[in-house]
């Protein structure tokens, strides 16, 4: 089977960019963007408060507040993908990763536990 080279594969993402091409997918698509977004958002800030609630209680500087932002972001996108014991194991797997990183980990539990009611599992 062949393999597309680079120049191909740029002229094709050309054409799919172009002015014309991208008008006309973007205005076929606006409608259902706009109601995911107007669905979405409120939804968004609202998680953000809680963490910025938890952050305030912790005494967290605001400089660290993006950082504990992305995580809780990363975890209102697990809880809208998975369910279950796998939402619980991946939002363990991705606090381990972030306690990894240099994150403080009560912080991160917090922040799963009480925004997302994510506690972890028993023995």
């Amino acid at each position: 089977m062949a393999v597309r080279n680079a120049y191909r594969r740029i002229q094709k993402w050309e054409a799919n960019l172009s002015g014309d091409a991208l008008s006309t997918k973007v205005g076929r698509l606006k409608d259902m963007m706009k109601s995911q977004i107007e669905e979405m958002f409120p939804a968004l800030v609202s998680m953000e408060d809680r963490v910025k609630t938890v952050l305030d209680e912790e005494g967290i500087s605001t400089t660290q507040y993006p950082f504990y932002l992305n995580f809780a972001r990363q975890c209102f996108k697990l809880v809208r993908e998975f369910a279950g014991a796998t939402l619980i194991n991946r939002a363990n797997i991705m606090l381990q990763r972030w306690v990894a990183d240099g994150y403080t980990q009560a912080i991160l539990e917090r922040i799963r536990d009480v925004v997302f009611t994510l506690a972890a599992p028993g023995p």
